[in-house]
């Protein structure tokens, strides 16, 4: 047999090799998604972090301020709760120290109108004393007024009361200045207080005050010198001095 050889020279198989890149490129875009994605995250949940703290700092410094604050108000509180009760204690110290003082007084008058009551009854048995001036008293106030306090007293055998009327004049020379009286009346059967004001006309300085009580069998007259006796320092019985407190309505 022949062997006819083919005179047609081979051709090397050709292989089809594709680019990688081609060949994987959903592989590669989905790496660069997953790694871009990841520093996006990552930069993301840094940055929260980031201004968590911040934020968690700024929070704190308002913190600390807001009880600073509450601090100053309670320092404040404290002090003005421990004036309160510093008053307190002194505001019921002068309760306690007025009520014995007014205890004491009522015991003093309560014993006072007992030896009053007394002599008054021994008076009456050796024939009583007849109606008298016991004490005139003279206080200056501002704007050149004055006030008054005039005692009269009496003690009637059968305990019967006086009735009549007061004036009081200035003397100066041969000027005569009646003082208008708030009353001029007086009906009592011991004690009775008379009180009252008026103002000195400008320029006239009196020498003496005078003091007359009429209506009676007979008229008491008695003069006083105006500069005589020492100025009256404190006697709560001027009106002036009385404290004045407002009705409470009921």
């Amino acid at each position: 047999m022949l062997n006819t050889e083919s005179n047609t020279p081979s051709q090397p198989t050709q292989v089809n090799k594709k680019p990688f890149l081609k060949g994987n490129l959903p592989l590669a875009i989905g790496a660069a998604i997953l790694v871009v994605g990841s520093g996006f995250m990552g930069y993301s949940v840094g940055h929260r972090q980031g201004l968590t703290a911040v934020g968690f700092e700024a929070d704190a410094e308002q913190l600390v301020e807001v009880v600073k604050q509450q601090k100053t108000r309670l320092e404040t509180l404290n002090k003005t709760l421990n004036l309160a009760v510093q008053e307190r204690d002194v505001a019921v110290s002068n309760s306690n120290d007025l009520f014995t003082v007014l205890n004491q007084a009522k015991e003093d008058k309560v014993q006072s109108e007992g030896l009053s009551a007394i002599y008054r009854e021994v008076l009456r048995q050796r024939g009583g004393l007849s109606l008298t001036i016991q004490n005139i008293g003279i206080k200056p106030l501002p704007e050149n007024a004055y006030e008054y306090q005039l005692d009269l007293v009496q003690v009637s055998p059968n305990k019967r009361s006086t009735s009549g009327g007061v004036e009081l004049r200035l003397i100066q020379g041969t000027e005569v200045l009646e003082i208008p009286l708030e009353d001029k009346n007086f009906n009592f059967q011991d004690f009775e207080r008379l009180t009252g004001r008026w103002t000195m006309p400008k320029g006239f300085s009196p020498q003496f005050i005078e003091v007359r009580l009429t209506g009676t069998a007979t008229p008491v007259i008695k003069r006083f010198s105006w500069g005589r006796g020492k100025p009256i320092e404190s006697q709560s019985a001027f009106i002036s001095e009385i404290p004045q407190a407002e009705a409470n309505a009921q």
